[in-house]
């Protein structure tokens, strides 16, 4: 693995602070999964879509909920709920 590449797969592990747009529960053969969709707080113009197993989210996820997702290669791993930051 040269410089590069290491310094990529690093990244893939690093958390991403975003904001939910939009949350969609399905199931499939029994299993619950969600589709989020998603504004990085590094670039909020720019909504992305992923989905998660329930068991890698916390529950009851809603649109504009402030959360940090964690992946793995690009593909979301985990998914929790930040706190709101402080009125100031």
């Amino acid at each position: 693995m040269n410089a590069a590449t290491g310094n990529r797969a690093r990244r893939t592990l690093e958390p991403v602070e975003a904001i939910l747009a939009a949350v969609q529960p399905y199931d499939i053969h029994g299993t619950r999964y969600f589709r989020i969709a998603y504004a990085r707080r590094d670039d909020p113009d720019r909504v992305t879509e992923g989905r998660v197993a329930a068991e890698s989210i916390y529950k009851d996820p809603q649109p504009g909920d402030r959360v940090d997702i964690r992946m793995l290669l690009g593909v979301i791993d985990d998914v929790k709920k930040m706190e709101a930051p402080a009125a100031g």
